[in-house]
């Protein structure tokens, strides 16, 4: 009983980050392929000109980039180079995109 208990708990955790997994994919695919492309590696037009981050090889901690979503990125001119998500999608929603 015990077992079947604690295994039903695991399933239930690993069905959670599943679906958290899940949910930042598609959040992913709504907002950020235009310039980050659908592989994440900023190939596109749009993510050309502006200099999107190869997603793919990032090495910034997830705090960072969950400021960088909410907050935006300017360049050291002050121009947008990625705009606030903070008013488009949640805090939930920012960290499990990150």
């Amino acid at each position: 009983m015990v077992v079947s208990r604690l295994f039903l708990s695991f399933l239930a955790i690993a069905g959670c980050a599943f679906v958290r997994a899940a949910d930042g994919d598609t959040i992913f695919s709504n907002h950020c392929p235009p310039c980050h492309g659908l592989d994440g590696k900023g190939r596109t037009p749009a993510g050309k000109k502006i200099g999107a981050k190869d997603l793919s090889e990032s090495r910034v901690p997830d705090e960072n980039i969950a400021q960088e979503i909410a907050e935006g990125v300017k360049d050291k001119k002050g121009a947008v180079r990625m705009p606030s998500f903070k008013s488009k999608l949640t805090p939930d929603e920012i960290a499990a995109l990150v």
